[in-house]
């Protein structure tokens, strides 16, 4: 069956080969002519689907350079610039979604929220030779089972940041959480009433806590979400940092799909479920409409 335009979503017919060797379609409403990586991240790219994104989850989802992730792929015998692995993560980030909506994750009914300082930039100081460090704020919402519901790079940390980052929290889960856990930084208490009466503040650091849920007992703390944030900690360190705070947000939420889907319990479901080879080249085609 031949693709649809991406432009008005009619139908279309073979019309030769691309010089790349890639199949040209021509729409039969607008005329548009486009390819099989048409509304696509591969699209306009030169190299194959499986390297493209393998270079771009080798860049996300570990804490390696865009040096080190060229060099890597060069071992591979794929020759690629630093500066194009940077370009292909927004590229991907962009369409993360279709696979959000073509497989649905399962969150828990328990929430845990904390903030991660993120190094900004260098603002003027008199004090110091190079400037006073500014500070981004990075809030993040896991389940109880360490899956990342939601994420938001926020500029200061304040009860609006908060009640921004459990809303997308709140539409991405498409419901509120019985139970949300927090430290006991005031914002927190304000914040979470965004979520409804129904859902229960406790606020639980590194100790536990016992809270009775259901028919059972919950020993409840923030250990999980700490476990995430050090998890991410090395890849800011290798990224110094974030220059800009639209993309540094695009890229956690890049970062937060890749972590709930190459998951130990996720990834197999995934595989089977659209029949999918184990591979770069088989991952790739989940970014296919």
């Amino acid at each position: 069956m031949n693709p649809k335009c991406p432009a008005c979503g009619a139908g279309s017919w073979k019309v030769g080969f691309s010089q790349s060797k890639r199949r040209v379609y021509k729409c039969s409403s607008c005329g548009k002519k486009f390819n099989e990586r048409a509304g696509t991240p591969f699209h306009g790219l030169h190299f194959p689907d499986g390297d493209a994104l393998m270079g771009a989850i080798l860049y996300a989802k570990y804490p390696l350079s865009s040096y080190d992730v060229a060099e890597i792929m060069g071992f591979n015998g794929v020759e690629v610039s630093h500066a194009t692995i940077c370009g292909w993560q927004p590229r991907f980030a962009r369409y993360i979604r279709t696979i959000a909506k073509k497989y649905k994750i399962k969150f828990s009914r328990v929430w845990h929220v904390d903030e991660k300082f993120v190094p900004h930039k260098r603002v003027p100081s008199k004090r110091k030779r190079r400037g006073k460090r500014k500070w981004l704020y990075q809030i993040s919402i896991v389940d109880s089972k360490g899956k990342v519901i939601a994420s938001y790079l926020a500029p200061e940390r304040s009860t609006k940041a908060i009640r921004k980052a459990l809303k997308r929290a709140k539409v991405e889960a498409k419901f509120s959480p019985d139970i949300v856990v927090t430290d006991d930084y005031p914002a927190y208490k304000r914040g979470v009433k965004v979520l409804g009466r129904r859902t229960k503040h406790v606020t639980a650091h590194f100790e536990g806590k016992f809270i009775p849920y259901g028919k059972g007992v919950l020993l409840l703390s923030n250990n999980r979400i700490e476990r995430y944030h050090s998890e991410i900690a090395p890849k800011i360190r290798s990224m110094r940092g974030v220059k800009n705070r639209r993309k540094g947000d695009s890229f956690f939420q890049f970062y937060r799909c890749v972590h709930n889907f190459l998951r130990r319990d996720t990834l197999p479901a995934l595989l089977s479920k659209f029949k999918i080879k184990p591979t770069w080249n088989g991952l790739a085609k989940l970014f296919y409409p």
